[in-house]
């Protein structure tokens, strides 16, 4: 979305735009599926057209439109870009992701799944606007709890702990400073509550404690994942709009 929308600003063209949705050294295309370049200069063809970026999960569908062809890859996935035409939705993009070895080491070919909307699906409006102080507020109360957690998102994220449908891009031009950290320090947290989430009871073994520990790794992580997609839409908006 962020490259998509330095194309439309005229910042950069498709095929860098395209290529550098790929990332740094982790992932690249796989030659099959919907073609980035292709796809990007198609939104152009668009009667105002706008991205939403959804991050699904089990039992948390909103944004998606379907079809059911839509949905399932973008559960896999946990993510997917909602495109829209005039506030319409017209088509859903999904990265498909496979396992695969590059010059000996493991790294992951990237394919992009292109599903048409149901005719005449309006679009769930965009975010509240408070995701930034949400999620402060959360940290904070984090930091000043009696629960500890592994929680540093002021500095880079380990490697290791970086997933694979995840990618380490540089922001285009333009994006300000406030948005960019807000984007920066959302996606941290939702990727370190993911990995301590995904450890289970980490540094404790007592019930009440895990639970409480549990319990307050699930807010984080539901705000920081609001917070995310508000950055992205709205650094998306403020470049294409």
């Amino acid at each position: 979305m962020l490259w998509s929308a330095a194309y439309l600003r005229g910042d950069v063209g498709p095929d860098d735009a395209s290529q550098l949705s790929f990332g740094v050294g982790r992932s690249g295309p796989s030659g099959q599926g919907e073609d980035l370049f292709g796809w990007m200069t198609s939104l152009r063809r668009l009667p105002l057209a706008q991205l939403r970026l959804v991050l699904p999960a089990p039992g948390r569908l909103a944004g998606l439109v379907g079809p059911p062809e839509a949905i399932v890859p973008a559960l896999e996935a946990e993510q997917a870009i909602v495109v829209t035409a005039a506030g319409i939705a017209d088509h859903t993009l999904v990265p498909v992701i496979t396992p695969i070895e590059h010059e000996g080491r493991p790294a992951h070919a990237v394919s992009w799944l292109r599903v048409p909307a149901p005719l005449g699906r309006h679009v769930a409006p965009a975010g509240s606007g408070h995701a930034r102080q949400e999620l402060l507020q959360a940290l904070r109360r984090a930091a000043e709890g009696s629960v500890e957690l592994d929680l540093v998102p002021d500095e880079p994220v380990e490697p290791a702990r970086i997933p694979p449908t995840w990618i380490s891009t540089a922001l285009p031009r333009h994006v300000d400073v406030s948005s960019a950290h807000l984007l920066v320090l959302a996606a941290r947290t939702l990727l370190l509550t993911r990995s301590e989430i995904d450890e289970g009871h980490g540094h404790t073994v007592h019930l009440a404690e895990a639970l409480a520990r549990r319990g307050l790794l699930d807010e984080l992580h539901d705000v920081a994942r609001g917070a995310l997609v508000e950055a992205v839409e709205r650094i998306v908006a403020e470049m294409v709009g």
